[in-house]
């Protein structure tokens, strides 16, 4: 039957409700994985039976909301029952754990409980798996208020995609329409964004809703365009009369509600069918394919720009930084965060020790910790400087939070960068005082010395055992000075000679040997006064903590890391999407889209005060900024900040 030349228009006719979810299934290709697939929607109830996670938390929120009265589908009685909330609950808790880093958002909900009126539990399962991933790419991406405040996401940027798509062919096909749209600042996504996003099942009754699914299924994504065009066309006269959101928002509210009543139902059909298969037959599925390709780039650069935007807003202190140095800070956190992303993790807010290093390693070249060889004394070496990142990291994060937040590492990163002699003098004070008790002790002063001579690597490595030296015998001075004791010049002037006239060639794992045993007969305790005064009895060490140590980090972006910025996600979906369809049974139904080939634009970049390099063999300094002019999409950025505040999101 599906190949006989009359089944596209017996489908535009209405499918009878007894075939209409077996239709549905073959029309979608669904039947294929179900078939290619069979036991595995049970398989996966059986595994995760019990098991909770984010997503399942989340669907129970939308199941217990589903039961209220005039939330979705509130026409169905089959909903307003435990065993019809069961199904849907066992068809969204299935898809989230197949699909863990989607897992489940708003509208998936809604769109499963119109499925599982006319099929079953697994049919409702694979139909809603070929919908996210083949027929609605990007639709139903995660909208977590946490992440779209604190993690660049491309989050649903296939709805928003779709929606900027429309608003152009609406454009297009009735300028008049859109000019006065654009003239009284009536915005289009107002009634027709959620249209996208419930495939028009909450908007219009179930009945044409149905109609809609029916199209949907058999002739692809076109229909939504030309389905929404059709409706626009329909009011057209009216809504060329309105002056703002309300008026047109009234209009398509009394169109849809007309659409039930007998006397209307079969003129607004005719006339609906009628535009939709002929006036707006231009909208085809290569049309519809071009458009998405042409317009990908700008849409998740707009989400991008806006999620960057929304996550600078919300910090409690931007700590000194100005507006294009904390834009950086965010490019290093979040890019350290998606970069440390194990496939299939869900976005993370917070850094652990692995990705507070790779944060490091693109600001300073020692975060790096690389090594000439694999010898014991280079991995010695390596070993001090995961010691200072982990002091470094314990020091960022408060003791009550999991890992660094975007305001730990921007109060972190201003601490060290805006700081003076004097505050980063305490501030390392602090860094080995772990016990907080306000005194530095011979442990704490010989892992500084260690690390600091590490440091010194890349700051002034020939300089660097003189003031190490310095610090470890002044020490040992001011504790003396501290208990009232008179220090004995000569014995600290013996100690001084003995430390630093070493051997020049003696190995890192030597001069910390050198080092452990320098203090081993003594009781040293600092107090952070007297800490100052060992730092500013050596040039070297004053130096250091003025301006040496500030200078080691680069507050830019390369051009690398702008063009991996621009559009990260959208190349990870597009990677996904050609494994989908590289492990997928093939289905009749399934198209190839072609890949977006042009390149992203440079994304913003800032400058911070010029840098030292260190002469050291260990260091590279990061590639040269190419002040490459920004691409300006203030249009789109508009329009992608304004979907975002319907969509729930109001701090535009």
């Amino acid at each position: 039957m599906v190949r006989e030349p009359t089944f596209g228009k017996l489908v535009r006719v209405g499918l009878p409700n007894a075939l209409r979810g077996e239709l549905w299934e073959v029309c979608s290709g669904a039947i294929y994985l179900r078939f290619a697939n069979q036991g595995v929607y049970e398989d996966i109830l059986r595994k995760y039976e019990g098991q909770t996670s984010t997503s399942t938390e989340e669907i129970e929120k939308d199941l217990n909301r589903q039961v209220e009265p005039m939330k979705s589908l509130p026409e169905y009685s089959a909903y307003q029952k435990p065993e019809g909330i069961n199904r849907l609950r066992r068809v969204l808790t299935a898809y989230s754990w197949k699909n863990p880093e989607l897992g489940y958002c708003q509208a998936m909900n809604i769109v499963t409980s119109a499925l599982l009126i006319y099929t079953s539990e697994e049919q409702a399962f694979w139909i809603l798996n070929t919908l996210v991933d083949r027929m609605c790419p990007g639709y139903y991406r995660q909208m977590d208020v946490r992440l779209m405040h604190h993690f660049y996401s491309t989050s649903m940027y296939g709805a928003l995609l779709d929606q900027i798509i429309f608003e152009q062919l609406v454009e297009k096909t009735m300028p008049l329409l859109w000019n006065h749209f654009k003239k009284t600042d009536v915005q289009l996504s107002v009634a027709c964004l959620p249209w996208f996003l419930s495939l028009y099942i909450n908007s219009m009754p179930l009945l044409f809703a149905f109609r809609v699914l029916d199209c949907l299924f058999m002739e692809g994504p076109r229909i939504l365009f030309q389905i929404g065009l059709a409706v626009l066309k329909l009011n057209g006269e009216e809504l060329l009369q309105t002056k703002d959101d309300g008026a047109f928002l009234d209009i398509l509210k009394d169109f849809f509600t007309s659409l039930d009543s007998p006397t209307e139902h079969e003129t607004s059909s005719g006339r609906n069918k009628r535009l939709t298969y002929r006036e707006f037959a231009m909208v085809t599925d290569e049309l519809v394919t071009e458009l998405r390709r042409t317009n990908q780039l700008k849409v998740v650069a707009g989400i991008e720009s806006y999620t960057k935007r929304s996550a600078i807003r919300h910090l409690n202190d931007t700590a000194g930084f100005s507006k294009d140095d904390i834009a950086t800070v965010y490019d290093k956190f979040f890019g350290a965060l998606y970069y440390s992303k194990q496939q299939d993790d869900k976005p993370e807010t917070r850094m652990n020790l692995d990705t507070f290093q790779r944060m490091l390693a693109s600001m300073t070249s020692w975060g790096k910790l690389k090594v000439m060889d694999d010898t014991s004394d280079e991995q010695a070496v390596k070993q001090v400087g995961r010691q200072f990142i982990a002091r470094l990291y314990q020091y960022f994060k408060l003791d009550h939070e999991q890992g660094i937040d975007f305001q730990g590492a921007v109060t972190g990163l201003s601490e060290i960068l805006h700081g003076d002699l004097m505050s980063h003098i305490g501030f390392f004070f602090k860094l080995y005082d772990e016990d907080k008790d306000g005194l530095l002790r011979n442990a704490d002063i010989i892992a500084m010395a260690k690390e600091l001579l590490w440091l010194f690597r890349y700051y002034k490595p020939d300089l660097a055992w003189d003031a190490i030296c310095s610090l470890v015998v002044h020490s040992d001075e001011q504790s003396e000075i501290a208990r009232g004791e008179e220090p004995e010049e000569a014995e600290l002037a013996r100690q001084l000679a003995e430390l630093t006239m070493t051997d020049p060639s003696a190995t890192p794992v030597q001069r910390f040997s050198q080092l452990d045993a320098s203090l081993s007969s003594k009781t040293v305790e600092i107090a952070e006064p007297s800490f100052r005064m060992i730092i500013l009895t050596n040039e070297c060490l004053e130096m250091f903590f003025d301006h040496g140590f500030v200078d080691t980090f680069r507050l830019v972006q390369s051009t690398t890391e702008r063009t991996k910025s621009l559009g990260r996600e959208l190349f990870e979906n597009l990677f996904a999407e050609g494994k989908k369809l590289a492990t997928d049974v093939p289905t009749p139904t399934a198209k190839l889209r072609p890949s977006p080939s042009p390149s992203p634009s440079a994304s913003q970049h800032t400058h911070s005060p010029s840098v030292s390099s260190p002469s050291s063999v260990y260091n590279q300094s990061p590639p040269s900024d190419d002040n490459k002019e920004k691409a300006k999409k203030q249009d789109m950025s508009d329009e992608v900040d304004y979907l975002f505040t319907e969509l729930g999101h109001l701090d535009v």
